[in-house]
């Protein structure tokens, strides 16, 4: 393939159409879900989203080609691969006969991906073939598959996201009677490897280019990328196959533990307990730093306290020092010196023969306790919850390494109490059953990815039972990077949600996101680069418009404007002759919707359609002021510029001059404004060149002025950078 071809597909806008919810593999998998102790309520609620989701798919009746792409957004451990795999079934029962799922790009979760969905399913080995490209080559033809199909059987082939394994998928598509089956694709962790992280060298990543060819060779189907981080996808460019047409936002349910719960401010201070600055950290040297020790005593004073009250399911605890291998193992031997000695004093201890040893783990155990108290946490007395920690302690697990060299989950299913320690294989996908203690060290040393670093937080999910009792241990600047990474996830979300409730297209939703912390960025810069939106107080458009057809429109544009508003116009004499038409307090969004966004521009031009779009998001994204002043310049004599062959306008605004015949000086368009500071202003200016005999028409030219408190807000701002 030419490293230099981007594909480019034609979407065809597919209305919503009705979906049956009373199928075979729907009335499966809710009552697989119903015995995963998910009650019958959350099930349903699970199968809405599946419903909202396929509703945007391409009708499967349908004969004509058609393909979507689309993204499902989630929380961080929400149970997103619940929702797609419900979104597969209803699928299933609503004519799509197969779906692939790209699910990881390590053999470990190839297999968990494949496990879970035969599980949750549970149906039939004749009404369903879950086939992996690992485990079922041989199968993996176009023959087998239609044979499949022909007896009545839906398939799911679950891939790596590498190019060997989506490219033996293409085959059994390309040329085949199979390409016109109508197909969902699930992208699992979709702002993972499948993006093209070639994209700012203008060549194509290999395990992208696989993808696109996976999509070229099925004629009817809809991509689903599904994840909790969404940054990258949304900041490709718009016209990248990748991008989305659609997006659903996936709401957790009300037992769901997220940024807010652990990461606000008025919660972060008791559920995020910060490493000390001067402490060394716990794979250097050879000790054993104080802070993992209390972190390992909280773990079991949490679970004492959980099984105090009768709950007797899992208590975890993960330590994520580096994404290093090597790194796990120096923990992991320091841990088992240590879990080892605590284990032995525990014994004794409940044996009845314990000795002076015995002091300092209690003194361990005792301010984890007295930290708890501290907290709010309601308690019984400590000897009545000794028995139950030493117990604990007694019976936990040794320490499990969780990488890619090693899989820790079926010797955790021997344990109720375990311990982790991970890297890389931790950060997506895996769900380490009752999470409640965390200490993570790992972060970058300079700027580190927003979505990498939410994708780290494993202590979210479904444990609203026992959060009083779960805590984070971590560094001072990675517990300010969530607090700001809340910030932007409630921002991000609310963006979208505004969109969806104004009806505009997901590939125009303004691509402009707060995020305070210059320590963070969005995502990689190998997919998307973003920059920090910085404004001047005054943003000129710096372009003339050489359309002599389309500069009278803007005119009769911007006259329709003032007509509509006439009894609100006033004359406006600042100084002397230069006599303007003021119209004052108005709305921009009523303004910027109605008028403004029907202007033309020109190309490359600092305002534009989508810098008054931005403006506009700017505005609700703060709760700033949107009323602005409209100034129409200069309105019966108007004005002449030099302008260059590219239409630069040298200089827009008249500045301080001296005015001979009304022995008064001009101070310059630009302090028009220090009538009202507080309110944007917009200037209109219809010029023409000076220099031009063959240009002998106007053409409006905007400026727009935005107040002081608007620049600070707003320079919290980052977007999509333009090339």
């Amino acid at each position: 393939m030419n490293e230099n071809v981007v594909f480019m597909e034609t979407n065809i806008e597919s209305e919503n159409w009705e979906i049956k919810t009373d199928g075979y593999f729907k009335k499966s998998v809710t009552k697989q879900l119903i015995t995963d102790d998910i009650s019958s309520e959350n099930a349903e609620k699970i199968f809405q989203n599946g419903v909202e989701i396929l509703s945007e798919c391409p009708n499967p009746q349908n004969s004509t080609p058609e393909k979507k792409t689309g993204i499902v957004i989630g929380k961080v451990q929400s149970g997103k691969t619940s929702n797609f795999i419900s979104t597969i079934a209803l699928a299933f029962d609503n004519g799509y006969q197969i779906s692939v799922v790209l699910g990881g790009n390590k053999n470990i979760l190839l297999g968990q991906n494949a496990e879970r969905i035969k599980q949750s399913f549970n149906v039939e080995t004749e009404k369903l073939a879950v086939l992996t490209t690992k485990d079922n080559k041989s199968l993996l033809d176009p023959n087998t598959i239609k044979d499949f199909l022909n007896n009545g059987r839906r398939i799911v082939i679950v891939a790596l996201k590498h190019v060997t394994h989506i490219d033996k998928i293409s085959e059994i598509f390309d040329g085949s009677a199979l390409g016109n089956i109508p197909t969902i694709i699930v992208d699992d962790e979709g702002d993972q490897a499948t993006l093209n992280t070639q994209a700012y060298k203008k060549r194509i990543s290999t395990t992208y280019s696989s993808v696109l060819k996976l999509k070229q060779s099925i004629q009817k189907h809809c991509f689903i990328s599904v994840t909790a981080t969404p940054q990258a996808n949304i900041l490709i460019q718009t016209f990248d196959s990748l991008s989305p047409d659609f997006g659903v936002l996936v709401y957790p349910g009300e037992q769901y533990c997220g940024l807010n719960d652990f990461h606000s401010e008025d919660n972060q201070d008791v559920y995020v307990k910060e490493i000390p600055v001067k402490e060394s950290n716990v794979i250097d040297g050879i000790g054993i730093p104080e802070s993992v020790k209390k972190a390992l005593a909280t773990f079991f004073m949490g679970g004492a306290i959980r099984r105090f009250r009768g709950d007797n399911r899992n208590h975890s605890m993960l330590i994520h020092p580096s994404e290093k291998k090597y790194d796990h193992k120096i923990v992991v031997d320091k841990l088992e010196n240590l879990l080892s000695n605590w284990k032995s004093i525990s014994n004794l201890k409940v044996n009845g023969q314990s000795d002076i040893s015995y002091m300092v783990l209690e003194k361990n155990l005792k301010e984890a306790y007295d930290q708890f108290y501290s907290d709010g946490v309601n308690l019984p007395g400590f000897k009545n919850l000794e028995p139950f920690v030493l117990d604990i302690i007694c019976k936990c697990s040794p320490i499990h390494i969780c990488n890619s060299d090693e899989d820790a989950s079926e010797n955790a299913k021997l344990y109720l109490t375990n311990i982790f320690v991970g890297g890389n294989m931790v950060e997506r996908g895996i769900t380490i059953k009752g999470l409640a203690v965390t200490y993570i060290t790992r972060r970058a040393k300079g700027i580190s990815n927003v979505d990498n670093t939410e994708q780290r937080a494993r202590w979210f999910g479904y444990k609203r039972d026992f959060l009083d009792v779960c805590r984070v241990f971590t560094s001072k600047d990675i517990k300010a990077d969530f607090l700001k990474i809340l910030e932007h996830d409630e921002d991000l979300w609310a963006t979208i949600e505004r969109a969806q409730m104004k009806g505009i297209r997901f590939k125009e939703i303004p691509r402009l996101f707060v995020l305070s912390s210059k320590k963070l960025r969005l995502t990689r810069s190998n997919v998307a680069k973003t920059n920090r939106f910085s404004f001047s107080e005054w943003s000129r458009q710096n372009k003339f418009l050489f359309d002599e057809q389309k500069g009278r429109e803007n005119i009769n544009i911007l006259e329709v404007l003032k007509n509509d508003f006439s009894s609100e116009i006033e004359d406006f004499d600042f100084i002397g002759v230069n006599k303007h038409k003021k119209l004052s307090n108005i709305s921009f969004p009523q303004v910027n919707s109605q008028y403004l966004q029907r202007l033309s521009f020109p190309n490359s031009s600092n305002i534009d359609t989508d810098f008054l779009k931005n403006i506009e998001e700017l505005i609700f994204k703060y709760h700033l002021d949107p009323s602005i002043d409209i100034v129409w310049m200069r309105y019966e004599s108007r004005q002449t510029r030099k302008i260059s062959q590219n239409g630069a306008i040298e200089q827009l605004f008249t500045g301080n001059t001296p005015n001979l015949a009304s022995n008064s000086f001009y101070c310059g368009d630009r302090k028009i404004v220090n009538n009202n500071v507080d309110r944007m202003q917009l200037q209109i200016h219809y010029v023409r060149p000076s220099n031009m005999e063959h240009v002998n028409y106007y053409s409006p030219i905007l400026a727009l002025y935005l107040p002081p408190h608007f620049l600070e807000e707003i320079s919290k701002t980052v977007g999509v950078k333009k090339e």
